[in-house]
């Protein structure tokens, strides 16, 4: 996770793709998903902190 002013921006997408290797994991349909699936968890994380759930 990479943040700036107090909020994340963007995922560490070699530490995901590193545990993704370890793990065993389809590398090709993880390197497809990564992108979408980064920016719904920043979008999750950004309207949990806006509403002070987190």
């Amino acid at each position: 996770m990479r943040a700036g002013f107090g909020r994340p921006f963007a995922l560490d997408f070699g530490a995901v793709l590193a545990v993704g290797q370890a793990q065993r994991v389809d590398m090709a349909l993880l390197a497809d998903l990564l992108a979408p699936v980064e920016r719904i968890l920043l979008d999750q994380m950004t309207e949990e902190k806006d509403d002070g759930t987190s």
